[in-house]
């Protein structure tokens, strides 16, 4: 048992879970990682609402529908954005990003038991927007694939990312009887698991589902008949979640620094990277929504070896189907939320794609849809 005082008050430091060394703490430190908190999450609040914000926008204005992948992405973003904003309050209501030992001594105590409350509020905040990315993942992915072997799969995983979700939060809430006792650590009696590895093995978990979800579907892709160069980029793109994959396993690798006495300056880190992995996932995710936007500002870049695009934006239709009249402009809202003709569906809107509006052949008899025009070089 080693005890230490802390703003006046004793505290047993074997319930942090470990045995302090005082030797290895050097008081002498009077550098703040406050700075640090601020510059990265106001930018990845940032880059969340901008690329959210054009994913919707390009859903409602070229598509003029959400679908559920979008509405779970709305949500796995507010609840990043919720967790970024908790990490700035505790900057300043509770000391996030200073030393214990530069606190002021009266309220020192105080202070640190606040700073872990807003942690075990980041935790929750945090299983919330990874539950979301990644169901936001699988909805899309069952709007675009029709194989009965994939769809069971990924109602598995759904399944896992259901159960780590609501055992994350019933963990973090339940963690100590009594509850107050995981940042009350004058409460005597109390009984508390250790939560620290509880978060190594559901982190773990988590970072494997990541790594699933940018894998499987790549078999399944490179069935398509398309050029092996669409379907390189195909594949880079809905694997590009592999950037929250690394940010989970950083995150892994400083969960030690949640154990630490000096909690609220040594879990910034961790705090940090729990952000960049919700952002980078949000934002991976939201890529291939916007492309077809993209291609609608940029034709020209987008589409180098088409000559016949020379549009100006704002000349070009804003749905082809207001060029198509009667039971063709209905078959084409059809095909784009059904997955009709046994093609995959792998896109929006392909009257997106760099195609000229004078093409007869887009507008005669029956229309045929690519379906690819979010992934399309």
């Amino acid at each position: 048992m080693t005890l230490i005082e802390i703003g006046g008050v004793v505290v047993d430091t074997e319930k942090f879970g470990f045995e302090l060394d005082t030797n290895a703490v050097d008081f002498t430190d009077r550098s703040s990682n406050e700075d640090e908190v601020w510059t990265s999450n106001v930018t990845l609040i940032s880059l969340v609402t901008i690329f959210v914000g054009l994913r919707i926008f390009a859903r409602t204005y070229m598509m003029r529908k959400l679908f559920l992948d979008d509405v779970l992405i709305l949500v796995a973003s507010a609840f990043t954005i919720a967790l970024a904003s908790v990490c700035l309050h505790a900057t300043k209501d509770a000391g996030l990003g200073t030393h214990v030992w530069m606190l002021p001594f009266v309220t020192a105590f105080d202070t640190v038991k606040h700073c872990i409350q807003y942690l075990f509020v980041c935790q929750v905040l945090y299983a919330c927007a990874i539950a979301f990315t990644k169901l936001s993942i699988i909805a899309s992915y069952l709007r675009f694939f029709q194989e009965p072997v994939f769809r069971i799969a990924m109602h598995v995983t759904a399944l896992l990312v259901l159960g780590i979700w609501v055992t994350g939060i019933f963990v973090t809430i339940f963690q100590c009887q009594p509850v107050a006792a995981a940042w009350d650590f004058t409460i005597r009696d109390s009984r508390c698991i250790s939560f620290v590895d509880y978060l190594y093995a559901s982190s773990a978990i988590s970072v494997t589902l990541d790594v699933v979800l940018c894998v499987l579907p790549w078999p399944f892709l490179w069935r398509l008949n398309m050029p092996t160069k669409q379907k390189v980029l195909l594949c880079l793109l809905l694997g590009a979640g592999a950037g929250a994959c690394v940010a989970g396993v950083m995150r892994i690798s400083q969960l030690y620094t949640l154990r630490s006495i000096d909690v609220t300056f040594r879990s910034v880190t961790c705090l940090n990277l729990s952000v960049i992995e919700c952002s980078l996932g949000i934002i991976c995710v939201s890529i291939p929504p916007i492309r077809p936007l993209f291609i609608r500002v940029f034709p020209r870049a987008c589409c180098k070896d088409d000559t016949s695009v020379q549009t100006p934006l704002h000349k070009i239709p804003r749905l082809r189907r207001a060029t198509i009249s009667g039971d063709h402009a209905e078959r084409q809202a059809d095909a784009m939320e059904a997955k009709a003709s046994g093609e995959m569906y792998l896109g929006d809107d392909s009257s997106l794609e760099c195609q000229s509006p004078s093409r007869p052949e887009h507008y005669a008899g029956e229309v045929r849809y690519d379906h690819s025009s979010e992934y399309k070089t």
